[in-house]
């Protein structure tokens, strides 16, 4: 196969042909593209000979398609109908005094959402987007206003304006605690099914980094690594354990509400805090709107009542 821009002409050409044949006449392609009546027949000249074959009947005052001519029109129309459809469906609308915000899956669905509807019942004018992806991106490329990143600095796309350390420790649904007789404070464990994790992100720590950070028993690791149930996101492994499947790995802030709620209660007295925080990070180079700067008003108060 010839290399594409090789085998096919300019998309110029073809967009210029695709007008002339829809509508039968050079003169009316040319007053649609914009361009003037000889602009057209050059371009049509220029593709026929590319192509070596004519494309066109010249009649008075109105052209007829050749068969080839007619094929060529039907797939150009087909081709150039389809890309519309994608461009359309792929092109994000531009919404002016939106306030776009980047977080993790697991952010966004822990923490932002169950406290969201607070700040929309303070500033009902302020248009959100919230872009939820394990993936960091880079803010100065992006049509991001803020984001919230659990890592550490220094940071090369953005400054950070707040931040917050967290907690990791076992969790559980109390009935798999009813169910087996234990109690939290004093629950090991090493006698719980675990709920692993499979996650390429070394942000998010697994069994055996978690207790090899606490200098913890081998055999948890190996207890984890023999564990029948096995997730590569966090808030599916957080849903398991809330459905008494097992004990997974929790983030204290994360969870905050679950465990408050007593949907989830902390396994054991061990955690470990890491060194990696949450940031709440602006772009280098752009400073936040006013609505930019309620929301992130609003994310450092919250942050605080979490401390």
């Amino acid at each position: 196969m010839l290399p594409l821009r090789r085998s096919i002409p300019s998309l110029g050409a073809l967009a210029t042909f695709e007008a002339a044949a829809r509508l039968e006449s050079f003169t009316l392609a040319a007053n649609e593209l914009g361009v003037t009546q000889a602009a057209v027949s050059r371009q049509i000249k220029l593709l026929e000979t590319d192509l070596n074959t004519p494309l066109f009947l010249r009649a008075h005052r109105r052209v007829v398609l050749t068969p080839e001519g007619a094929a060529l029109a039907a797939t150009v129309t087909g081709a150039f109908g389809r890309m519309a459809e994608m461009i359309e469906t792929i092109r994000q609308p531009l919404a002016p005094d939106t306030v776009t915000v980047r977080a993790s899956l697991a952010f966004s669905h822990f923490w932002l959402l169950p406290r969201l509807a607070d700040f929309r019942s303070l500033h009902p004018e302020v248009k959100l987007k919230l872009v939820a992806e394990d993936a960091t991106g880079d803010l100065r490329k992006e049509r991001v206003d803020l984001a919230i990143r659990y890592s550490r600095p220094p940071f090369e796309d953005g400054r950070s304006v707040a931040d917050h350390r967290d907690e990791v420790f076992p969790v559980c649904s109390p009935a798999l605690l009813e169910r087996l007789g234990l109690e939290a404070a004093t629950a090991d464990p090493r006698s719980l099914p675990l709920i692993a994790s499979d996650s390429v992100n070394p942000a998010w720590l697994t069994w055996k980094s978690w207790a090899r950070s606490l200098g913890l028993d081998p055999a948890l690791a190996r207890a984890s690594d023999a564990s029948r149930l096995r997730f590569n996101h966090h808030t599916d492994s957080i849903q398991a354990a809330i459905n008494g499947e097992g004990v997974a790995l929790g983030w204290a802030l994360l969870l905050s509400r679950l465990l408050a709620e007593g949907r989830l209660v902390r396994v054991g007295r061990t955690s470990l805090v890491p060194e990696d925080r949450y940031h709440v990070l602006v772009p280098f180079g752009r400073e936040p709107s006013p609505a930019c700067r309620a929301l992130l008003d609003w994310i450092k108060e919250c942050l605080e009542s979490d401390a």
